[in-house]
């Protein structure tokens, strides 16, 4: 450890810590050390959620308990990150690994508005796209059925998807009444192209993951998308060892488990591109020959009429 006006080892160098400038730097927290504590943040929010969920199964029943198990659980964890994040305290997990939160580029502590910004991100924002995306393909599932039962009628029908009828359209001039016409008409054709988004949106979600998780490993930062938007990272606190192990062969694996994966892509996107134009192809060369063997026929009938007369 150096004082004032010493130089000593810099803040990125794993295991280093001192004063700079008077300002004491701790490094940063290594891979295993932020694993283990979001780890043991999970199993704690999870004690809380089982809490919340036992309450409120004896307060009013169990069917509606389990109607409610997604929300018991965005409660869990909300109620557990508030009560530590949100209050400027170290969560249990990391206090049993010994590691803080800081952010920007001084190393301070999260700001109130980056923590709270940050719970949004860790509890909030997967409820909610669970949430929107279940109730699209409830309602696609509804309107595929009510094609089948009613046919193609329905969709234009201001019954099924509220819209306004053409009187009103036409005598209506305000702004708000355009506006929400359109933002109806484009939930409707959401909702009905929805079956076919969801994979490729699962696969990509997935990807991003996956990416996420190789920058983790490779530079050690960020190991929740929730921390990386936010821009809440980890140093270190406790007991400084020799050797910290560091994931780095990890992110390789995972990068070349990417590079495969985007190769497998590209590969089944030019064989769907080749399939589609050989289809055309042949559509067009069927067309053609059938207008060939149509012509043929007028032209054999047009000569026999002509030895007749």
């Amino acid at each position: 450890m150096r004082l004032n006006g010493d130089s000593g080892p810099g803040q990125d160098e794993p295991g280093s810590s001192g004063f700079h400038g008077g300002i004491r730097r701790f490094p940063l927290a290594a891979q295993p050390e932020i694993m283990r504590a979001a780890e043991k943040d999970d199993q704690y929010a999870s004690f809380i959620h089982e809490a919340c969920r036992d309450a409120f199964r004896h307060l009013f029943g169990t069917r509606i308990a389990l109607a409610y198990q997604k929300e018991m659980k965005l409660l869990g964890q909300m109620l557990y990150y508030v009560l530590t994040t949100g209050s400027g305290q170290q969560t249990l997990g990391e206090e049993y690994c010994d590691i803080i939160q800081v952010a920007g580029p001084y190393g301070l502590s999260p700001t109130p508005a980056r923590r709270a910004l940050f719970i949004l991100y860790q509890t909030a924002v997967p409820y909610i796209a669970e949430r929107i995306s279940t109730r699209a393909a409830t309602q696609a599932v509804t309107f595929d059925e009510s094609d089948e039962f009613f046919g193609d009628s329905h969709i234009h029908s201001p019954r099924m998807i509220d819209l306004p009828s053409s009187s009103q359209v036409e005598t209506s001039t305000s702004v708000v009444s355009r506006l929400n016409d359109r933002l109806k008409r484009s939930w409707h054709r959401a909702i009905q192209r929805w079956p076919v988004v969801l994979p490729v949106a699962r696969e990509v979600l997935q990807l991003v993951l996956r990416a996420n998780l190789m920058l983790f490993y490779f530079e050690g930062f960020y190991y929740h998308i929730s921390k990386r938007a936010s821009g809440v990272r980890y140093v270190f606190i406790g007991k400084q060892l020799n050797q910290r192990p560091r994931y780095q062969i990890l992110g390789v694996f995972l990068l070349i488990q990417l590079c495969i994966l985007a190769a497998e892509g590209l590969r089944r996107s030019n064989l769907s591109s080749i399939t589609s134009s050989i289809q055309q192809a042949s559509i067009g060369s069927y067309q053609t020959s059938g207008d060939w063997h149509h012509g043929k026929s007028l032209l054999e009938r047009y000569m026999r009429e002509g030895n007749i007369c």
